[in-house]
């Protein structure tokens, strides 16, 4: 199966430079087969072509101890964090999620989406960091 051959006016995915994000756009102008100019179907600037990046998946680095990688590593101590928490849990005590109820410190709470969790920071005006089982999560809230 051949590729479709570009011309102007047609389509392309493309980093826009203002919206700094790759965004379709619509060839403005072309040197033999090459794209040279788009314009931005969201914000409408004109600029240089710029094609997406395949992305590459990111390498684990081996940590110092023993060899065992970084992610490795974070996710053993959240997995013994969050073993700690259900030792001294009561699930049936956790205050449902909403963003209108007052919360401190220490809560339990019941996330629709991430489950059981528990408040273990407050930041003014309106925000917690909560531990769920997946990790720390910072939701909205309103301080107790």
């Amino acid at each position: 199966m051949s590729a479709k051959i570009l011309s102007a006016g047609d389509y392309i995915a493309s980093r826009c430079s203002k919206c700094k994000d790759s965004t379709n756009h619509t060839i403005v102008a072309m040197v033999g087969e090459k794209v040279v100019k788009v314009e931005c179907n969201t914000c409408g600037s004109i600029h240089n072509h710029r094609a997406e990046k395949e992305k590459k998946p990111a390498k684990s680095r081996a940590t110092a101890t023993g060899g065992k990688t970084r992610t490795s590593a974070s996710a053993s101590k959240t997995k013994r964090e969050w073993d700690e928490l259900l030792e001294n849990a009561k699930p049936e005590e956790a205050t449902p999620y909403s963003m209108q109820t007052p919360m401190k410190e220490g809560m339990l709470i019941l996330h629709p989406t991430f489950g059981l969790g528990q408040i273990v920071g407050t930041t003014k005006p309106n925000k917690m960091d909560v531990r769920f089982q997946s990790g720390v999560k910072l939701l909205r809230c309103t301080l107790a």
